[in-house]
Order: C-alpha cells, then structure tokens, then sequence
C-alpha cells in the first residue's frame, strides 16, 4: 500500500496532493488530501466526484512545521469518500488549483473489498498479543459530553509493561497511523494535529504495574454539526521475533470504540454561527485623540481556548453615520498544547470620525461567543471611548486594555488586567532633533560647496 503525493510549486506557495490507499476494505473511507502551505486562510477546493463513491464530508486542520529553521503555517483540507459497493473503480486523473498555483494527480485504480482484510507482507500469519493485559492499545477521548463547535481531543497510545516477556516492534507506523486517522477522524470537523514526530516511551503507572506508554498520535476535532460521534476501533499491527530462521510473527493490538455525545447549542434569535470556547478581549488604540477626518487604528484580539482558527470578526454593530470603519486586517497565533487549542486572533481597523465629539466604540463593535463551561452565551464588547476634537492633552497617546467585557450573562470570563492598563508616555507630536542626522547633512552641504568651488577654479583657469 502506497501513497501518492503531486507537488506544484511556486515562489511563496506548494501545493500538494495526497491519495489514501488503493486497496481497502468497504467499511473503510477513502480519503484526497490537499496541503497548502504558506497559507492562513482556509482555501476553498472543488474535489473530484469519483464514480461508484459518495462524499461523505470534509475536514481540515493547520499545522505548523519548521523547515529550515522557519516556521510556515499550512491548511491540510481532506475529502472523505465512502464506497457504494465492493468492486474496482478508476479514480480519473484531476487538477486542483488554488490561487496561483496548480497540482495535478494522475489518477488512480481503487479496490475496494468486501471485508475487512489483512494486507499481505513480510511477516507470518498474524497472531494475537500473547500474555492479555500486558500490553495494549488505547484511544481515549478528553471528553464523552460536548457542543457543537467545541474541541475534544483523540490521543492513540500503545501501553507496555516493563516486565512484558517478548520483543515488540513497530512496522510501518507511518502508513498505519495515516490508516488509523483516517478512520477515526470525524466527518465535518475541523482538525488541529499536534504532528507528532518522535516516538519517546513515557513511564506510567497503572495500579501496581510499571508501563511504557508511546504516543502515537493526537489531534483536537471541532464537530459543526449536532450528531453524536462514533469512533471505530483501530488495529494497530507490530512484530515480534519468530521462532529460529523463521519469519517474524505479526502480533495486532485492537483498541475500543468511543462514542461521544455532541449537544447542539441553546436556540437564538439568530442564525450565525456562533464561537464556541473561553475567550476574553484585549483592545488596542493607537491614539485617544483625533481630529475630524483623521485616522485611528483600533486593534480588537479575542483571546482564549477554542477553534482559534475560525474566529469571525466582530460583528459592526449599526450606528450613526459619523464614524467610517474601514475592512480589519487579520492576524492569527494557534498554541497547541496537548489536549487544549489556545491562540489569539486579531483584527485590525482603520476608524475615520467625520464629526467632533466622544466615539463610544462599544456602540460600534460587539463578538457574541458561547462559553460552554457556564452553557451560556457570551458577548466581548469594547471599553475604550475614542476624542474627535478638542486641545491635546498628554494622555492622547496609545491606550490598551487587557480584560474580559462583562456580557450578555452579566459575567466576565477570564478576566485578567494588563501591566499596560493606564500607562502614559510623553506626547510625542515634538519630535527631537536628531544630531546625527544634522551633522550628516550639514556635512553633505559643504562637500557639495567645496565641488562647486573646485569646479569654478578650473573654469577659471
């Protein structure tokens, strides 16, 4: 069992395809999965329909891999696909294109069995994990109980005890790990893989008993839809040694299904779709003050544990016309740590006043999320008040606030104040004089001079 990668490259960009194995069972989904690196945004991509074949839906994720000492943030967007029957089907050959850049795959020849199978090797007939209870394979889930939109981490260790009597090793566990997440990812979710990509043996203790425990993969889901998810049990095949001049033995380790319950959120008035974790807001200007028809830039960063990479921007909320706002610029940080996704999205504006007066800005912006530790819903609203007009005062410089805005429940969330809170500067409309830069030109005023001079003299002469 292979896998086939397409690669189009570009001069900040690469595209890449990925085709699942050809040869699989009929309860098994197929997966094409395409990476885009150097790319923050979700990319939309038209999948190929392959006959014989329904789509089942798409996932995605965001890693972060450090290629020559730099870190490039890449969208891996998956179609999974599920077989109508057993049989033979050709997968044609297909395009996908995103901005600029082109990958081309030419196709390939699935089968897809009746059963479940094991696929032929090195190895002798496969044999159960002699000694039960010395050695395991587990998936566990952070949670059994969720929202919608909310994250729960899939982790996939193998346990072995210290005193377990045979040698084990691992085979292929690349293309088993992919096998293995491709059946257990969950259909319309967002993923964030931790990318795991070392294997270190972690020591444990389990009652009385001394384990080994390696990780082996791990990755945060965010379900869109309200249905329950049912994870299969996954097979993870490792080899011990045979009997002398023999073969090695294949040994298979079986983990448990899971199944978790997903809630949909409270009914509202509105339809949008709504955020779901615990965030707190941090709001920036970078002036207090403004004249009429000046610019100022106001910064508003949600902060806090969810799908950091899908947060909306804050919804305009309708005012008066004497305020122009002007599209954000977004920025985005992703922390995964574990079992938990933290970050912080920023959006940037440009607010133009067109009339004197005091520019309340929690009349103009407000971020509506559902905090699902309370089960209640939320609203980050600004603080900082923006003066049209007026004399200048030395406190017209930069301001932030580093809080959570009490909301539609009354509360704060992860209220934290900021060291920067009231911090004041000098106005610095009277800027220095630079010494540097006055004896540099006044140096350049007299070797000009002096090649004037040298100039005239020879005209003279």
């Amino acid at each position: 069992m292979t896998i086939t990668s397409v690669f189009a490259q570009q001069a900040d960009n690469l595209i890449a395809i990925d085709l699942g194995v050809t040869n699989f069972s009929i309860e098994r989904p197929y997966t094409i999965s395409v990476a885009v690196r150097n790319s923050d945004e979700r990319p939309d991509i038209r999948f190929p329909d392959i006959p014989g074949f329904t789509k089942k839906g798409i996932s995605a994720s965001v890693t972060s891999p450090e290629v020559d000492g730099k870190v490039t943030v890449s969208q891996v967007i998956t179609q999974i696909y599920q077989a109508k029957a057993p049989g033979r089907y050709v997968l044609a050959p297909f395009t996908i294109t995103v901005g600029d850049n082109t990958a081309r795959s030419e196709g390939a020849v699935l089968t897809v069995r009746s059963s479940a199978g094991i696929a032929s090797g090195s190895l002798s007939t496969t044999a159960v994990a002699p000694s039960p209870g010395s050695a395991f394979l587990e998936l566990s889930a952070s949670k059994r109980k969720m929202y919608a939109g909310e994250g729960v981490a899939l982790t996939l260790s193998f346990f072995i005890a210290d005193n377990y009597p045979q040698a084990l090793n691992f085979t292929a566990l690349d293309q088993q790990i992919q096998q293995i997440a491709n059946r257990i990812r969950p259909v319309n979710a967002w993923e964030e893989n931790r990318n795991i990509t070392e294997l270190k043996p972690v020591t444990v203790r389990i009652g009385a008993r001394t384990f080994r425990q390696y990780l082996l993969y791990q990755a945060v889901f965010f379900p869109v839809a309200a249905r329950s998810l049912s994870i299969p049990a996954v097979t993870l095949q490792l080899s011990r040694p045979g009997p002398a001049n023999s073969a090695p033995v294949r040994v298979a380790f079986t983990s448990k299904p899971l199944t978790i319950d997903v809630q949909a959120l409270p009914a509202r008035v509105s339809n949008q779709q709504i955020p779901v974790g615990r965030f707190r807001l941090v709001e920036r200007l970078n002036r207090r003050r403004v004249n009429a028809g000046q610019s100022a830039q106001y910064t508003f960063q949600v902060m806090g544990e969810g799908n950091i990479a899908t947060l909306p921007a804050p919804v305009l909320v309708a005012d008066s016309g004497n305020v122009d706002i002007f599209p954000p610029e977004e920025r985005l940080t992703i922390n995964r740590d574990g079992a938990q996704i933290t970050g912080q999205k920023s959006f940037a504006y440009f607010i133009v006043p067109n009339q004197n007066g005091l520019v309340s800005l929690a009349n103009r912006f407000q971020w509506v999320y559902f905090d699902p530790q309370s089960a209640r819903y939320d609203t980050l609203r600004p603080r900082l008040t923006l003066r049209v007009g007026g004399v200048a005062d030395p406190s017209d410089v930069a301001v932030s606030t580093d809080e959570s805005v009490a909301g539609a429940s009354g509360e704060s969330g992860l209220a934290a104040r900021s060291i920067y809170a009231g911090l004041k500067t000098q106005d610095s409309s009277e800027q220095p004089i630079n010494q540097d830069e006055l004896i540099r030109g006044l140096a350049s005023v007299l070797i000009v001079l002096m090649l004037v001079g040298v100039i005239f003299i020879i005209v003279k002469k």
